[in-house]
């Protein structure tokens, strides 16, 4: 996906995404006791060998069984607490974790889906990484401080109870921490960079696979069934590739945070073991220094990898605030619009168009039927979406009973404009479920009109199912299926553009008579001289001066 860097401090920025997988909803109080419940099971994880050490060192030693049944008392005590906090921090960090992927998630859709566009719209491919591998590590950010905060809490705990029994033994674990915390630090700088490529390669061969999938018919119809393959095996191999490479740079910055660890804990333990040979520390705390170092040995690993989940958390981050951040591509509504006249005086046009490279306005008026010849396919498309407020318009370019589009803002505008795109989106579900809303009934008349009684006998009625993405239809079903949808609308206007380049001319015909036969005003966008033919009056922006008139019969 194209686009600016998310910023450090908007709604897109990476610290705004933590916030939101961290803070929003009311999360912040639930996150800090989950962040205290780990922390206290990391403090009982930490006081275990320094017990075992005591009951050794008061009770074993001596023996004295009085000492060892109420240290061993002690120590089960330590281990309920200890069970019990994991188990409720665990159930709690479920809801701060899934709420939190929720909502970014639910952030990264309402942007797909906002009505003002998007200046640098994602792929299919793209879009899916965006709201579901992306919006799942960013959200795994409420994971790592619950880690770090606790796995601290382990370390400080060793460490302090190290200072207790001997203070070089306390202050090399400090060192030996902040050592490991700076160098693996330094060592994930380059992470961040293949968590990106990782992504990216993993959207384009998503977006690969869409294309190849949404276009089979195609594909096998142009025996073109071996060159897609190829295309979709060369993506995934990049993706694989990609991915490979930053398992390998995860595992190798893994592997030397262990062996580091691992090098450090093995110097602890041979100066325990010295120690305890001149003297200087007891059975039970040698044992309390060796369960410690064992102990430790895993926090100074984890503390390793902190660097690297934060930099492919970070990466993802980057990824969904470009999204999120994108500034949009239609303006909202620049103030406030009066309100709707409740009756327009009578001859005053319900549109006042004026075209780009049209040198005079276009009025429409109520239950007119206009038809406007476009220079080429391109140029439809074009005025589609500007009369669909889909693009940023001009000052002065579209006014609604007198009002300006640009004070309406896009959403009244498309309320009283249904200018549907030419490659309308057909769901799963039945006939019905994609013309009209739930609870609403389709218009008979309307089903005439757009020659939609043919589909209804070809796949079993307006309840039958038309398959994913509508597969169960012809090209030409689907495009009748479109005008249905548009005209149940019941907006002010509908615009049409190019509604039958997919059906027959015997087709055409009767659906140019039906659209002639519906109240309501309609614009239609076509070159087709039989559509054409249905209207009151037409207009030629394909023609030199882009200003012929005419009224066809």
């Amino acid at each position: 996906m194209t686009g600016a860097p998310a910023g450090e401090g908007g709604a897109g920025s990476v610290s705004a995404l933590f916030r939101i997988a961290l803070l929003s909803g009311g999360r912040a109080r639930r996150l800090a006791l989950t962040t205290l419940g780990f922390m206290l099971h990391q403090l009982c994880e930490a006081l275990v060998p320094v017990l075992i050490g005591v009951v050794i060192d008061r009770a074993l030693a001596p023996g004295d069984r009085t000492a060892l049944l109420g240290w061993l008392a002690v120590l089960a005590g330590v281990f309920v607490v200890l069970s019990l906090s994991y188990q409720r921090a665990a159930a709690s960090m479920v809801i701060v974790y899934g709420h939190g992927e929720h909502e970014l998630r639910q952030r990264a859709m309402a942007r797909l889906l906002d009505p003002h566009g998007l200046r640098h719209a994602p792929g299919a491919g793209e879009a899916l990484a965006l709201v579901s591998s992306d919006t799942y590590r960013v959200a795994g950010v409420s994971w790592s401080v619950v880690q770090q905060a606790s796995t601290l809490t382990a370390i400080l705990t060793a460490s302090t109870a190290l200072l207790l029994i001997s203070v070089p033994l306390g202050l090399g674990v400090i060192a030996g921490t902040v050592l490991v915390l700076a160098l693996m630090r330094r060592l994930s700088a380059p992470l961040e960079a293949r968590g990106l490529a990782e992504q990216g390669s993993a959207a384009r061969a998503g977006e690969v696979a869409t294309d190849m999938i949404t276009g089979l018919r195609v594909v096998i119809g142009m025996n073109a069934r071996a060159e897609a393959a190829r295309r979709y095996r060369a993506a995934s191999r990049r993706s694989r590739d990609g991915a490979v490479a930053a398992a390998r740079a995860v595992l190798a910055y893994g592997s030397l945070s262990q062996l580091l660890s691992g090098v450090f804990l093995a110097l602890l333990a041979t100066a325990s073991g010295l120690l305890a040979l001149d003297g200087r520390l007891t059975i039970g705390q040698l044992v309390t220094v060796l369960g410690l170092a064992q102990y430790l040995q895993g926090a100074l690993a984890h503390v390793g990898t902190f660097a690297s989940n934060w930099t492919h958390k970070r990466a993802s981050a980057r990824r969904l605030g470009a999204l999120v951040g994108q500034p949009p591509l239609t303006a909202p509504a620049s103030g406030a619009p009066p309100d709707r006249p409740t009756a327009p005086a009578p001859g005053a046009p319900l549109l006042r168009w004026c075209p780009p490279g049209h040198h005079e306005p276009l009025d429409v008026r109520p239950g007119e039927r206009l038809g406007v010849v476009p220079r080429d396919a391109a140029h439809a498309r074009e005025l589609g979406d500007r009369l669909g407020h889909r693009v940023p318009l001009g000052r002065g370019e579209l006014l609604l009973d007198g009002v300006d589009a640009l004070d309406l803002g896009p959403d009244r505008v498309r309320a009283r404009i249904v200018a549907a795109p030419h490659h309308g989106a057909v769901f799963s579900g039945t006939l019905r479920s994609n013309v009209v809303p739930p609870g609403h009934a389709p218009d008979p008349a309307v089903f005439r009109a757009a020659m939609l009684d043919d589909v209804l006998d070809h796949i079993g009625g307006e309840r039958a199912e038309v398959g994913e993405r509508g597969r169960r239809l012809s090209g030409g079903q689907r495009q009748r299926l479109l005008l249905a949808r548009a005209l149940h609308t019941g907006a002010d206007l509908v615009v049409l553009d190019e509604p039958t380049t997919a059906v027959d001319p015997l087709t055409e015909q009767r659906i140019a008579r039906g659209l002639r036969e519906l109240p309501g005003t309609t614009l239609l966008i076509t070159t087709s001289p039989i559509l054409l033919a249905a209207c009151d009056r037409v207009v030629d922006l394909a023609g030199p001066d882009h200003g012929t008139e005419g009224t066809p019969r």
